[in-house]
């Protein structure tokens, strides 16, 4: 008589990707900069003259954009894409278009999207499909305050308070000095677990056209733009998605979320099936505090004595000490009569760097070997 033995199966929905290179994997700062006004299949950029043999004009707002992101130096390639949206303004969605990205023989992975949408009806249609694309995407967004007003741009931030939508300002309708771009070049420069935006010095820019009210508006708003000057040097203001975190909590989260997915994935194949007992549980749990340990290494987690699941003994202005959990991982596997579904739910948090903010990142593997990351079932 057999013995039925619960396990889960992995393989019956595992699927590889190949298509995407080596350097644009895994890297929640690669970005996708997209033309709306010109069909260009996707291409890397390593210099701005590069567009000129694309057929962009130095005057065109994604020439300016790939020329401010390249004067900040250090970055090694840009993918630029485009569709001319005038030829079919009703069925070329966001969507549509970025569907049709992905269709492209030769589309790279991206997770920060920049536009060269300056018109706020247009922006609000691409931050409409990009707000439920919490786990995978960031849309960078910049409008100008001489063709909107601010009120109608701090409107646009709070009507699409996401985390991974990012609202900048410029001060002109010239298109340059692209704090989007410039962002993300700067981020794009500096180790994953060390940059701060809003403390990042930005090169190459003019002097911009903000009022001293303006700037006490914009960052009371949460509106990210670049500083007048202070002692000579440039920097980027506030930093923040437009529900008011900083741009990289979002993109710690989505390394750790791939990073998770990658592991989990690779366990699944070299296991093929895992036990529904202690000892697949641990596993699961293995891989699970392996990411957080990884993110300790990069700076991103902190830690007490090197665990970043360790308890942390502080003393407040009363002189009482306070104990502060700084993570920890829950596996729930399935009732008994459950069981032959073979289901388990995960949820971990760990603390940031800054002692003040967490990741938070739950999911759950379902009986068809579903990997399902940033959900509760």
């Amino acid at each position: 008589m057999a013995i039925y033995k619960p396990t889960l199966n992995f393989l019956n929905t595992v699927k590889v990707e190949t298509k995407y290179s080596k350097s644009y994997v895994q890297d929640p700062r690669d970005a996708l900069f997209l033309s709306t006004v010109k069909d260009v299949e996707p291409t890397i950029i390593t210099e701005a003259a590069d567009l000129l043999e694309l057929g962009f004009a130095a005057s065109d707002v994604m020439y300016k954009k790939v020329a401010d992101a390249l004067a900040q130096g250090g970055i090694d390639t840009i993918i630029v894409y485009g569709v001319d949206v005038s030829a079919d303004a009703v069925n070329l969605t966001p969507e549509r278009i970025m569907e049709k990205y992905e269709n492209e023989p030769a589309a790279l992975n991206y997770s920060i999207l920049i536009l060269d949408v300056v018109n706020l009806e247009n922006a609000k249609k691409w931050a409409a499909a990009f707000k439920p694309l919490v786990d995978s995407k960031h849309l960078f967004v910049q409008l100008d305050k001489v063709n909107n007003t601010l009120t109608d741009i701090e409107a646009f931030r709070a009507a699409y308070a996401a985390a991974n939508i990012t609202t900048f300002i410029a001060d002109n309708d010239e298109n340059i000095d692209n704090v989007d771009a410039i962002t993300w070049a700067r981020m794009r420069n500096r180790d994953l677990g060390s940059y701060i935006v809003h403390s990042t010095e930005v090169r190459g820019v003019r002097q911009p056209d903000f009022t001293k009210t303006e700037q006490v508006t914009m960052k009371n708003a949460g509106l990210n733009f670049i500083s007048n000057p202070i002692r000579g040097k440039f920097h980027i203001q506030n930093g923040l998605a437009n529900n008011g975190e900083p741009v990289e909590l979002h993109l710690y989260k989505l390394w750790e979320l791939w990073t998770l997915k990658e592991r989990l994935t690779r366990l699944q194949i070299e296991i093929d099936k895992i036990p529904v007992n202690q000892s697949g549980f641990e596993m699961i749990e293995a891989v699970i505090k392996g990411v957080v340990f990884t993110a300790k290494n990069m700076g991103i987690a902190k830690s007490v004595n090197g665990d970043p699941f360790a308890i942390e003994s502080k003393t407040d202005s009363d002189g009482n000490t306070v104990n502060y959990l700084l993570g920890k991982v829950e596996l729930q596997f399935p009732s008994e009569e459950d069981i032959r579904n073979s289901d388990f739910k995960f949820r971990y948090f760990h603390t940031l760097l800054d002692g003040v903010r967490h990741v938070d990142v739950a999911g759950y593997i379902s009986q068809t070997g579903e990997l399902v990351l940033g959900g509760n079932k």
